[in-house]
């Protein structure tokens, strides 16, 4: 669905289109539905499963997922986020680590083929970020070739898949703690079908835990009670082989290798949020241009759009500044993704520097997008609060995008400790460099080496003390880290497109981080005073400048070709409040 990103000829412009392609009707039509509870989420979920298995869209290939992504958040923060734990979790574990055996092949054709629902069974009531330590047990039986799969208690209930029964069947992927003959080997992935036809299977229940605001998804509380697994049920690709008599070996011995095995898709899910992130941006800063466009105030010279005011229309340039480099970097790392993943579908383990880009990455677009939605919502006055304008429910599904698929914050500083561990002091270097660009690489280079110089005083490692009194550090040096990957990927990509607006773009996303940074650069005395006040003027004259310019760049998001229409942007919107007033009357 993504075009190369390989096109020289292309210009910056035509890489920004939401999916990069048009959306037929019968897509949109399924998408425009609006659900108000979970049940008709899901009901929405099943006719975009099956509209993708009629209609022959590719899946598999991780970028062609990820533009099914783009083209979905924007429409429905629930479905979207159903069809990641669908397509992302469910079937890639599966595909990485499952053996073709009869059972794991008719549950994974019918999951592929849209016949049922997957859903991700890894969380618990009392473990997120610390999976490795569920409490969930798998403890095979050899008399009767079964895992026996329970919660031996409340801490150990799954905490907050969305497993309701419904229509379709729902298709676990379980991470639990395997048992054999009294010895522990860490966690697994085990498949079972938790519902056929609207009826649990045996010793699962499952409690709802209601609806998030504005985000109708079937989350729930699940615990199990003595349920068979089959001896095929458990995933282990290639790190260990278990015999039905109940012999075990090991092929990768470290129970931290294993784990990294088992969640690889995880982190690839990390990607998917970003995007979906990144798109809702795109659709904000579209309805948010709309109205500034079409809403009248009484400015000093008379009636006129409140864009007009250069506090409305810089601030929004900004935000779409971020949004247009995000949305470019996001398009090469999920090619680079997608191209590993590919080359490598089984046992597939992202390496830690790959891991380092994909978690920082993660946590820049989602937070800056955060922000952006908040800017957004406030530009557009009261209506910006309607959830007929959306967004509200995309600052609701950002709320979910943080914490999903790990929590920015622990990942972050997670990340600035693996760039010191990994002594990855520098970013690669780049064919081109922008001016700005030393003044960040020198904030990252100190922030380095005074992380550094405390692991080797503690013999080369971090421990809880380092972390908590210098958490500052690690997360600056994980956020400058990913700025910095961000331009350098940009610039190695785009640079040779001859397209002026490129130039433009990376200068002005440099200005911006740099002044987002400036008082750590001023404290760590990369830059002075001076120097400061020199990069602060130049940041004001660029975005008088180039306000216009990079607004423009709006139109390109695509946001009306995939079909997204909210009052706020339309047309007319004071005509479609007045029509639908008196539709309601006359009803």
């Amino acid at each position: 669905m993504n075009k190369s990103l390989c096109n020289s000829e292309s210009t910056l412009k035509s890489y920004l289109g939401i999916g990069n392609e048009g959306v037929s009707d019968n897509l949109v039509a399924v998408l425009k539905s609006n659900c108000d509870n979970y049940q008709s989420s899901v009901k929405k979920f099943i006719e975009l499963l099956k509209y993708i298995q009629d209609n022959n869209i590719h899946t598999k290939p991780f970028n062609e997922l990820v533009a099914l992504h783009e083209l979905v958040a924007p429409h429905d923060c629930a479905v979207v986020s159903m069809l990641s734990i669908h397509f992302n979790l469910a079937i890639g574990t599966i595909a990485n680590l499952g053996v073709q055996t009869p059972y794991v092949e008719d549950l994974y054709q019918k999951l592929c083929s849209g016949r049922a629902i997957g859903v991700y069974l890894a969380t618990e009531l009392a473990h997120g970020n610390d999976l490795i330590a569920i409490e969930t047990q798998a403890n095979y039986l050899p008399e009767k070739g079964v895992f026996m799969l329970n919660s031996p208690g409340p801490n150990a209930y799954k905490f907050m898949p969305n497993t309701m029964p419904c229509e379709l069947p729902k298709v676990a992927v379980i991470l639990a703690q395997l048992n054999v003959s009294g010895k522990k080997y860490g966690i697994f992935p085990f498949i079972l079908p938790l519902s056929e036809n609207g009826k649990l299977t045996p010793g699962v229940k499952i409690t709802p835990l209601g609806d998030k605001p504005g985000l109708h998804l079937d989350n729930a509380i699940t615990s199990f009670d003595n349920v068979e697994i089959p001896f095929e049920g458990i995933l282990t690709g290639n790190m260990i082989t278990l015999t039905r008599e109940g012999k075990v070996s090991l092929h990768t011995k470290e129970l931290r290798e294993r784990f990294s095995l088992i969640t690889n898709r995880i982190h690839s899910g990390k990607l998917c949020m970003a995007m979906i992130s990144v798109t809702a941006a795109k659709s904000a800063l579209h309805i948010t241009s709309t109205y500034g466009n079409k809403r009248q105030t009484f400015g000093y010279s008379g009636a006129m759009p409140i864009i007009n005011y250069s506090h409305f229309k810089e601030g929004i340039a900004w935000d779409t500044l971020s949004t247009i480099t995000h949305a470019l970097y996001l398009r090469e790392l999920t090619r680079k993704v997608s191209a590993i993943l590919s080359e490598s579908v089984k046992n597939f383990k992202f390496s830690d520097e790959l891991l380092i880009e994909i978690i920082t990455t993660k946590s820049l677009c989602t937070w800056r997008t955060q922000e952006i939605l908040i800017n957004c919502r406030e530009r557009c006055g009261a209506q910006g609060l309607f959830t007929v304008n959306k967004i509200s429910h995309y600052l609701i599904s950002n709320f979910g995008t943080i914490t999903s698929e790990g929590d920015n914050l622990v990942l972050s500083l997670k990340a600035g400790g693996m760039i010191i561990l990994n002594k990855m002091k520098e970013i690669e270097k780049t064919s081109f460099q922008h001016n700005l660009f030393p003044i960040l690489n020198d904030y990252m280079n100190f922030l380095y080496k005074k992380l550094n110089g405390l692991t080797v005083s503690s013999n080369k490692k971090i421990n809880l003390d380092m972390l908590n009194k210098h958490s500052r550090d690690f997360l600056e040096l994980s956020q400058t880290y990913a700025v910095l990957s961000v331009v350098t990927t940009i610039i190695d990509t785009y640079h040779n497109n001859n397209d002026d607006d490129f130039y433009m773009i990376i200068e002005g996303y440099l200005l911006d981080w740099i002044h987002r940074s400036m008082s750590n650069l001023l404290r760590s005395e990369v830059i002075n005073l001076q120097e400061s006040k020199k990069i602060d003027e130049r940041r004001i004259e660029y975005i008088r400048q180039h306000a216009d310019r990079i607004n423009d760049y709006i139109s390109s998001f695509g946001v009306d070709k995939a079909g997204i229409e909210t009052p706020i942007s339309s047309d007319d919107y004071i005509s479609w409040y007045a029509n639908n007033h008196h539709q309601l009357k006359n009803n």
